[in-house]
């Protein structure tokens, strides 16, 4: 065997090996329980300190605004942070957490924090995350899906977790905003009438996982495996057109109407905790 050919016969096999570990890697993510079975694959893997560990990579699959107003937009309504990019996407001792801080007064406008848009967009799937929220009053805990025509609404609300001294880190809202079936009844609910779901236990004191299956016509929700709550939905503008594909958002908020002011300079830096987010499709 030539020098040429043997070169060309070891270039392949790397190739080989290569396409085979990247095969593993992804099998390496077992099939959610709710999806097992049903011929879903997985087509974006952002596992934390895995494949995205340092802020080059990060920035490779992720903006850190919102997509309105030429993507540099860092706040909604009357929310207090402002998001930036100041030590707000912290990967720490192989975690990773989005970050919110006070350089310098704890007042509207003046708190830092983070957040992340994915690059990729797409419609229909299963979505999940696997994070753990921020204790501390006026915290508010975001994961979502948002259309990428920047036409609102609708939106699907995977999680929310607002710390208002009502409403705390030991329940999770799982909103619906849309111009068409909004007020369907629900085919099964574990939310109270406030949409909120109680677990029985404290998202701040461990790492949980947060999903919707989003089907034509259909949005379930489920924490931890466990199905919270089956809708009809569907994802179209008020003036009933298609809303296309979604971004997957996840934001550390701060203060506000719903979740108040923040109260306790000790509450800060808040970190919310992300594992990974996985986005599964037939």
């Amino acid at each position: 065997m030539t020098k040429p050919m043997l070169s060309r016969l070891l270039w392949r096999l790397a190739l080989a090996l290569f396409a085979v570990s990247a095969g593993a890697n992804a099998a390496d993510q077992p099939v959610p329980a709710p999806i097992a079975d049903q011929g879903y694959r997985l087509v974006k893997d952002w596992t934390f300190g895995g494949n995205v560990n340092d802020l080059s990579q990060l920035r490779e699959q992720f903006f850190t605004r919102f997509i309105y107003n030429g993507g540099k937009q860092d706040t909604l309504n009357d929310e207090w942070q402002r998001y930036r990019d100041n030590d707000n996407h912290e990967f720490k001792d192989g975690r990773f957490a989005l970050v919110a801080r006070v350089p310098r007064e704890m007042k509207s406008g003046q708190i830092e924090s983070g957040m992340l848009r994915s690059r990729w967009s797409g419609e229909y799937g299963y979505i999940e995350g696997r994070m753990k929220a921020p204790a501390g009053r006026g915290m508010w805990t975001g994961f979502w899906l948002n259309p990428q025509d920047q036409v609102w609404p609708p939106e699907i609300d995977i999680l929310e977790i607002v710390n208002n001294g009502r409403d705390t880190s030991r329940n999770g809202f799982h909103f619906l905003h849309s111009g068409g079936g909004k007020n369907a009844a629900a085919q099964f609910s574990l939310l109270d009438k406030n949409a909120s779901y109680h677990p029985g236990l404290d998202y701040a004191e461990g790492m949980h996982t947060f999903a919707v299956l989003w089907e034509p016509g259909r949005v379930r929700h489920y924490v931890d495996d466990k199905l919270v709550v089956d809708r009809p939905f569907d994802w179209t503008h008020k003036n009933g057109t298609d809303a296309g594909p979604a971004h997957v958002l996840v934001n550390l908020a701060v203060g506000g109407q719903w979740p108040g002011p923040p109260l306790r300079l000790e509450d800060f830096p808040a970190r919310l905790e992300i594992d990974y987010i996985r986005v599964w499709q037939k």
